[in-house]
């Protein structure tokens, strides 16, 4: 097969894009629209003047009922998911990433508010989600070096490019480097030898950016969601098509390393595929409506949807779609690479099989708040006009009254109305029938608890039921823990547990540096880079108070049934000290103390703690030897500094020595010179002398020839 082209990847994503939207468009935009306002208890439309505009707040009450419950299963311990090893060698790496995992979520992101986010995205909008992924931030860090030379400065600069020098303040060089170098220039003065002066010496704060990555987690709203039209799982980790759609501005894509323009950014405001209505943004002052708060003057803030995807496709050709992360911005494709996992987890409150989508607990409420609505609206309507009566005011055969409208119109305590025949003002008696209306309440109430699993018991209400027996009581209560546990399991296997496994994963693919913790009130570091990827995990899931009493209860009868087994034959068989401990520490930690060894001890550590250790010396011999460690120190020092004087002595004395020999040498080359003079003098004046005897001779010849 020949390999996808960029247009052809650009018409395939295009495709799916299209294909997913009816996630987020349509009659699902206008469910989560209505469940919104039935949270908020807005008015359905239909309200009369004069007459009640009653909203029951069904939704809310049972969006907040619930989710107490369920927040309290994961953040109520600090351990919310457990990896369990392969093998017994795997054992201590398995517990390191758990606490790791744990601490990232909890501590480096906050978990609480996460969780509670995306749980109650999808209580009331059908589907909640978390997006994790690997962030690198740029730290400074300012650090002061004191009386460094320019060489020094140099060095350190050339070595670290990223260095930055934000102040500077030239020093005096030290007192002792100062004397010596004076010695020296002047010993060298004396000798005609030119000593350098002393470097500059500089006091330097110097500015450098660390680069610290950490696993990022985040609820994303359900409306930035796409999964593929051909997906039938809530689960994502085989989805054909998975794509977060966010609006981002020119300076967020900029940041984010992508090489755009405005214009880019502009031609990616708005597509086919994306939702001109936002629930959460267009709902302000009590209004609903479309805002738009771009500042057209800065260019920077310029706003576009940016879309990160994860499809499985062929692009390379070889047969076998592979997993790839594409990032682009309309029609521009900005990053296109392999990824070996879709980092995001999504879950749903009621899970419609073979379907992506499901059904959220507004939903199961909507229709009874508009019908409680309706039946609360007549109640108050009655009841107004039973306390407030009306009045009958006879009239003649033409119309008119026969009482004073006006007395009738301004009534006081106390007051007069005037009539012109007897009886003829009254008062029309209105029945308050409202309490007819209480068996209804309480059977939607019932119908309610039972589509839900929510009740007023949940609260520890005393609802008004007929059914108020302790054994009742405990039966409705068992009945609505089933349905938390199942949701809080829903949770647990569709969003926690694929959220830590891509926890593990990014750190173990991107995590180069140790991970400090405090643990157990003990500092401890863990490396990433020694873990593999494939522990297997279990999940901790709890139930609530209610739950963990009858935990506390169960092991409350082990521990009786231990400590009856600890006084008889079969105590060394069945029962050892860490047994024990497990199930105190249990209690401890179902009872809400997060750390059981504030009250036990662990007899593994307990044996390591009382194992015998090496015998230590007598403290006076320790400090007899460390005096003489001290004074052998200081004695090595001195002998340092001594050799050091003389060694500069010498070196004084060496250098006066050689220049007594240039002087001497000197001296010998000057006689030498001196003598080769007097030496070229001589015959010169022999080479002249010659020269006059010959001219006196030729003088003497030309004579006698004449």
């Amino acid at each position: 097969m020949a390999k996808m082209t960029e247009d052809d990847l650009l018409r395939y994503v295009d495709e799916e894009a299209r294909s997913a939207f009816h996630y987020v468009d349509g009659d699902l935009a206008s469910e989560r629209k209505q469940a919104i306002k039935a949270y908020m208890r807005e008015p359905y439309g239909n309200e009369e003047e004069g007459r009640s505009s009653f909203v029951a707040s069904d939704v809310f009450d049972a969006v907040e009922g619930v989710l107490p419950d369920l927040l309290d299963i994961f953040v109520s311990s600090d351990k919310a998911v457990v990896f369990e090893p392969t093998g017994p060698e795997d054992a201590e790496a398995a517990e390191q990433v758990t606490n790791a995992c744990n601490y990232v979520f909890y501590k480096q992101n906050n978990g609480f508010l996460i969780l509670y986010t995306a749980i109650k995205d999808a209580l009331l909008l059908k589907t909640g989600g978390v997006k994790w992924y690997w962030e690198k931030k740029r730290t400074p860090v300012f650090t002061r070096y004191q009386n460094v030379d320019e060489m020094q400065l140099a060095v350190f600069l050339s070595t670290n490019p990223d260095a930055q020098v934000v102040e500077q303040e030239e020093v005096e060089p030290p007192a002792e480097e100062l004397a010596l170098h004076q010695q020296q220039y002047a010993l060298g003065a004396a000798q005609g030898i030119e000593i350098p002066p002393l470097p500059k010496r500089f006091t330097v704060k110097i500015k450098t950016v660390e680069e610290k990555g950490c696993v990022r987690i985040c609820a994303v709203p359900p409306d930035e969601i796409r999964v593929s039209a051909r997906h039938d799982s809530i689960l994502l980790n085989e989805c054909p098509y998975v794509a977060h759609v966010v609006e981002k501005t020119y300076s967020d894509i900029t940041q984010m390393g992508f090489d755009v323009t405005v214009e880019d950014v502009k031609a990616a405001k708005y597509e086919e595929t994306t939702v001109d209505f936002d629930y959460r943004t267009d709902y302000r002052d009590g209004r609903w409506g479309r805002y738009d708060d771009e500042n057209e003057q800065d260019p920077a803030m310029v706003r576009g949807f940016l879309r990160e995807e994860y499809v499985l496709v062929d692009f390379d050709g070889d047969g076998i779609a592979e997993r790839r992360r594409i990032v682009r911005l309309g029609q521009k494709i900005l990053e296109n690479k392999e990824c070996s996992h879709v980092p995001m987890a999504v879950w749903t409150p009621v899970i419609l099989t073979h379907r992506f989508g499901g059904i959220s607990l507004a939903d199961l409420v909507m229709d009874f708040q508009r019908a409680t609505t309706e039946i609360w609206r007549q109640q108050l309507d009655n009841l107004y006009l039973a306390n407030n009566q009306e009045t009958v005011v006879l009239t003649d055969s033409s119309g008119n009254p026969l009482a004073n409208i006006d007395d009738l119109l301004n009534r006081r305590p106390g007051g007069v109305i005037r009539e012109r025949a007897a009886g003829a003002v009254r008062q029309l008696n209105e029945r308050w029938v409202g309490i007819q209306a209480q068996p209804m309440l309480e059977q939607m109430d019932d119908s309610k608890a039972s589509r839900t699993g929510w009740t007023k018991y949940s609260q520890g209400l005393d609802a008004n039921s007929l059914n108020k027996t302790a054994t009742g009581v405990s039966m409705i209560m068992s009945a609505s823990q089933k349905r938390m546990k199942l949701v809080a399991r829903i949770i647990a296997e569709c969003m926690v547990a694929p959220m830590f496994r891509g926890i593990l994963k990014t750190l173990t693919d991107y995590g180069m540096e140790k991970i400090s913790m405090r643990l157990n009130g003990k500092f401890v570091q863990y490396d990433p880079q020694e873990w593999s990827d494939g522990y297997d995990m279990s999940i901790n899931v709890g139930i609530g108070s209610g739950d963990k009493q009858q935990q506390i209860i169960a092991l409350q009868g082990i521990a009786q049934a231990q400590s009856v087994i600890a006084g008889s034959p079969l105590a060394k068989v069945l029962l050892d000290p860490k047994n024990i401990f497990n199930v105190q520490s249990r209690i401890a930690e179902a009872a809400g103390f997060k750390n059981p060894e504030e009250f036990w001890t662990d007899p593994e550590k307990k044996v390591q703690e009382m194992q015998p250790e090496p015998e230590q010396p007598d403290p006076q011999v320790l400090a007899a030897q460390a005096k003489m460690k001290d004074d052998q120190q200081k004695q090595q020092a001195q002998f340092t500094l001594e050799r050091m004087k003389l060694e500069q002595q010498a070196s004084d004395a060496e250098k006066d020595r050689e220049l007594q020999r240039q002087l001497k040498a000197m001296e010998i080359s000057a006689a030498q010179q001196q003598t080769l003079m007097k030496q070229d003098l001589a015959q010169q004046q022999e080479m002249l002398n010659q020269i006059a005897q010959g001219v006196v001779m030729l003088t003497q010849r030309l004579n006698g020839v004449q």
